[in-house]
Formats: structure tokens, sequence, C-alpha cells
């Protein structure tokens, strides 16, 4: 890949102004603020720079002093759709424990299959930020990174979306 420094700048002189506001987006992606929506246009021209194969993630996470992995997990999770509609239950300390168990002997027998248990706890309803302190970890992103990995792979779609038709 050739690196094209003007290219940088211009979508760089785009993104910085909306970054203050896309870095107090929280919650759901689908949510209706002014925050969100400055995320969401974030992440279209992430995917407008690098999609078209001439944009470094790489480059652009330096030039905003952003970390390259935030700015990947923009890119690779932009076709995965929201989740706020998934139910939510309770659940009781000993079905968390069970569930952290299975998801650490999964992640011992690989990246894929640790994936797949994480999706499969997040799909039952499980709290994946209770998971995610229950395993030590202080934050629930590379969880939720796994999660979305699956679901992508899957092209799921919330129930109250319209099926992807060719």
């Amino acid at each position: 890949m050739t690196r094209d420094n003007d290219r940088l700048e211009h979508y760089a002189a785009k993104i910085e102004p909306l970054l203050p506001l896309a870095k107090r987006a929280y919650g759901s992606r689908d949510t209706v603020s002014v925050q969100h929506d400055a995320s969401r246009e974030y992440t279209r021209l992430l995917v407008e720079f690098y999609n078209d194969g001439q944009g470094s993630l790489l480059d652009m996470a330096k030039r905003l002093n952003v970390t390259y992995a935030g700015l990947r997990r923009r890119v690779t999770t932009n076709d995965v759709k929201p989740s706020s509609h998934r139910p939510r239950r309770k659940f009781d300390e000993a079905v968390y424990d069970a569930a952290v168990e299975d998801i650490l002997a999964a992640k011992e027998v690989g990246t894929y299959e640790y994936h797949l248990t994480l999706h499969k706890y997040w799909a039952m309803g499980l709290s994946i930020s209770k998971v995610a302190y229950k395993m030590g970890l202080s934050s629930a992103n590379p969880c939720y990174y796994g999660i979305n990995k699956i679901r992508a792979e899957r092209q799921e779609f919330d129930i109250d979306d319209e099926p992807k038709v060719d």
C-alpha cells in the first residue's frame, strides 16, 4: 500500500472536529443523540478512508492520537447491526460463575471457540459487562469484539430489522 499523506490529512481534517463528541457516545449505537451522530459520521469517514485500500488505519491512529484497535473495531464492526433490542434477563450468580468458567475453558481451546462461547452467553441475555468483570477484565470491549465478529460472520440482524435480500 502506498501512503498518501494528502489523503490522510484530508480525512483527518474531517474527523478531528467529530472526535470530542464521538468519544462521549455511550450506550447502543442506534441511540439518537448529537454524540451518536458524530460517532456514526466518524465511523463512516473511517470506513470510506480505509475500504478502497488506500488508507492506513495505523497512520490515521497516529495522526488523530487514538488507538489503532479502536479504529479497526469501528471499521470491522461497521456492518454489525446495533443490539439495543436484545432481551435482558436476571440470572443468579451461579449462572454467571458457570458461564465464566465455560468461557475461560473455551479461551484455552482457541480464539474462535472463545468468541462463540461469548456469543452464546450474550444471546442468552447475560450481562457481558458482568461476565467481563468476573473474568478480571477492566472493560467488556474485548468481549463485545468477539461477539460482534460472530454476529458479522452469521450476518445477524435485530428482530425489528428487515432481513437482507440479495
